[in-house]
């Protein structure tokens, strides 16, 4: 989920946490977020970054946030107090026990699809503070985790490899890993929520994002576009209009990349064939 300030007087306190190591196989990042200020509202834009999230808002019931292909606003009021979890991308199936693509484009409460384990997060919500949540959400994960089923690793790997070769073709995924495209596409969009092709493409947005936000100096957007793996920097500017609903100029200066703690963007060492 990534903040994106309106033009009110509440503003956002965002900020990620690592977690630990017995969770790290599975989520990126713990999360939190206020929202500050006086009375008013913050707009809120969540921007697709093919991962799925678990997220307490104030003290109703958690909610499970999708892997978005669209962005959306969300209005929150000042006084709002947000603690989540984010998956690493692909990896959220194994633990739910559902597909991941019966969550694409949708936020749905825990009880409606984690129902063994709904009983896990019913005091998180309770908590006074945002640090009391955040250590009762680690407990809960820590417990759940326990019965987790095995990650697709043919994914994993497809993952790591688009994130390597952001030029490379699906096609290439496939002869790699010695799976069919339409295997490889049923099996993206069971751990992912949509295909090998869509998650390059959102993987793509983001290291734009990636690049803008670690002080990356570049001579133009064109540069920009051409180190974050676009054709050309028509390409850019027509992916970030589709995922942000604006142009890249503005993009830059609002929002953060949400896979910033991932290492999908740290190497670019070729991938092995993990079939």
């Amino acid at each position: 989920m990534n903040p994106r300030r309106a033009s009110t007087q509440a503003v956002s306190d965002y900020r990620e946490f690592t977690v630990p190591i017995e969770l790290a196989a599975h989520f990126l990042c713990f999360w939190t977020q206020s929202i500050v200020g006086p009375p008013g509202e913050y707009g809120h834009w969540v921007l697709p970054d093919a991962c799925i999230d678990i997220v307490f808002i104030n003290h109703v019931p958690p909610v499970l946030v999708g892997p978005w292909t669209d962005p959306f606003e969300v209005r929150l009021a000042a006084g709002t107090k947000i603690v989540g979890a984010r998956w690493h991308p692909g990896r959220s199936a194994s633990l739910l026990g559902v597909p991941a693509a019966e969550l694409r484009n949708r936020s749905v409460q825990v009880s409606d699809v984690w129902r063994k384990k709904n009983s896990c997060f019913a005091r998180i919500s309770d908590a006074p503070n945002l640090a009391g949540r955040m250590s009762l959400l680690d407990e809960a994960l820590l417990a759940a985790v326990a019965s987790a089923a095995p990650f697709d690793r043919a994914v994993d790997a497809g993952i790591r490899w688009l994130a390597r070769h952001p030029h490379g073709r699906v096609e290439q995924l496939s002869q790699r890993l010695g799976v069919s495209t339409r295997q490889m596409q049923r099996r993206f969009t069971a751990a992912v929520g949509y295909g090998p092709k869509m998650f390059q493409s959102v993987l793509r947005f983001q290291r734009v994002l990636n690049l803008a936000g670690r002080r990356y100096t570049h001579q133009s957007l064109a540069q920009l576009a051409a180190d974050a793996g676009y054709a050309d920097q028509a390409h850019m500017t027509r992916e970030v209009q589709r995922f942000a609903n604006c142009p890249p100029s503005t993009l830059l200066r609002t929002a953060v990349c949400t896979l910033g703690m991932s290492d999908l963007f740290k190497t670019r060492d070729a991938s092995p064939n993990y079939l």
